[in-house]
């Protein structure tokens, strides 16, 4: 039986069907637990794999295979096994990542913080101007992850999103074009590639990783030219290029 098939026979009363169920999806679990492991010391790598089955039953409980044009069950599944783990490595439960959403969305010293809301947090750090820049630093790139996250969930499909986020190493070790269709059961590596391609196709066209490049153009750019002549836009593209490079890392 088929994955969903498993989960149709499952909600339907089949206890045995979970059973299979989570058995035909353990090497995926430990494809993406291989992933992370070695991140975090202090975790053994069936820590990581118990994360894994727990993010597949979040898949399992959540997964509507009746929606027309729903993903695949292992691309959904993917998804939340690779979150779990990712909370697991940075030793975050349910709690502390939703606590954590304020914070990720800052992008300047002068936020304030504190129980009454009233000290920025430039005063909790002391006036050493490296740290403050390397600070200031980690909160831009925070907020361009963020950011580009935002863009590929309106750009591109689930599957479309795991491969890259597998193939630039979002969270950990990048992956190769074989591992990554191994996890997504996708058929040869040409047919992963071919998918990362239009992937990144769609994100360089997100109105705000456009908009993004032509910045980083007009700041880099010694002279007046264009924004809409084909040479500034291959250019605009390397720079885009090099924005998900950096920021996926």
């Amino acid at each position: 039986m088929t994955n969903e098939e498993l989960i149709i026979s499952y909600r339907e009363g089949n206890k045995r069907a979970l059973d299979e169920l989570v058995a035909a999806n353990q090497g995926i679990i430990y494809k993406i637990a291989n992933k992370y492991y070695g991140i975090n010391k202090k975790l053994e790598f069936e820590d990581l794999t118990q994360a894994g089955n727990v993010g597949l039953m979040k898949a399992v409980n959540r997964y509507d295979p009746n929606l027309e044009n729903a993903a695949k069950f292992i691309t959904y599944a993917v998804f939340w096994i690779d979150k779990y783990i990712n909370i697991e490595v940075n030793g975050c439960s349910s709690r502390d990542v939703e606590n954590t959403k304020l914070n990720n969305s800052c992008t300047s010293l002068n936020q304030f913080i504190g129980e009454d809301n009233d000290t920025e947090l430039i005063e909790m750090i002391e006036s050493d101007s490296a740290d403050i820049v390397a600070i200031e630093d980690k909160l831009y790139h925070e907020y361009l992850r963020k950011s580009l996250e935002n863009a590929m969930d309106e750009s591109n499909t689930l599957q479309e999103k795991e491969i890259l986020k597998f193939r630039y190493g979002w969270n950990a070790k990048r992956m190769t074009l074989d591992e990554v269709g191994n996890i997504l059961n996708i058929s040869t590596r040409y047919k992963v590639r071919a998918i990362e391609s239009k992937a990144m196709r769609r994100i360089r066209s997100n109105k705000w990783v456009r908009r993004y490049g032509k910045e980083m153009y007009i700041k880099e750019s010694s002279s007046r030219v264009s924004l809409y002549n084909d040479s500034t836009y291959s250019y605009i593209d390397k720079k885009i290029d090099l924005l998900i490079e950096d920021v996926f890392d």
